[in-house]
């Protein structure tokens, strides 16, 4: 496409590519994931003992202390109360449920 107020025959036709050559430096620098690696390898051995430390695991005392103590066990007295309950008799009224049988179930039994 052209500007419009320019004649496209006074110019020369653009140069078009036809092969290029791409040349690449290697530097040498070829920085793998190694480090990274072992970055979260220090922080993951860091913080497994960081929590043995102050979990206690290695401060514990002696499972063994050889310290015996025989107490008596003071003497509960509980008063002899003897409540007599009367004996309450319940009756319940019997409830008689009278309904149409429409081909269903009915309250009333059969």
């Amino acid at each position: 496409m052209t500007d419009y107020d320019r004649d496209p025959a006074a110019e020369p036709p653009p140069v078009r590519e036809t092969e290029r050559t791409t040349i690449i430096h290697d530097t040498g620098d070829r920085g793998g994931g190694g480090g990274v690696v072992l970055a979260l390898l220090v922080i993951v051995v860091l913080i497994a003992i960081l929590f043995f430390l102050f979990r206690g695991s290695f401060s514990q005392t002696s499972r063994e202390t050889g310290i015996n103590v025989n107490l008596a066990a003071p003497a509960v007295k509980v008063p002899d109360i003897n409540v007599k309950v009367p004996d309450v008799k319940v009756t319940v009224p019997k409830v008689v449920v009278k309904t149409e049988d429409q081909g269903g179930n009915s309250a009333a039994g059969r």
